[in-house]
């Protein structure tokens, strides 16, 4: 389980950071979307504590 929450983790953290190259950076959304980079990160580093 812990490989597959890994997995879905690097996906979306790929997927969020190329949105952030691609997106206008005055978007309403860019809070958004850096608040869930934190998130996954974080998710990140629990997995493997």
């Amino acid at each position: 389980m812990k490989i597959l929450n890994f997995i879905h983790v690097t996906v979306a953290r790929a997927f969020y950071s190329w949105a952030m190259k691609e997106i206008n950076p005055m978007h309403p959304d860019v809070p958004r979307i850096m608040q869930r980079q934190r998130e996954l990160e974080d998710k990140a580093q629990r997995i493997f504590a």
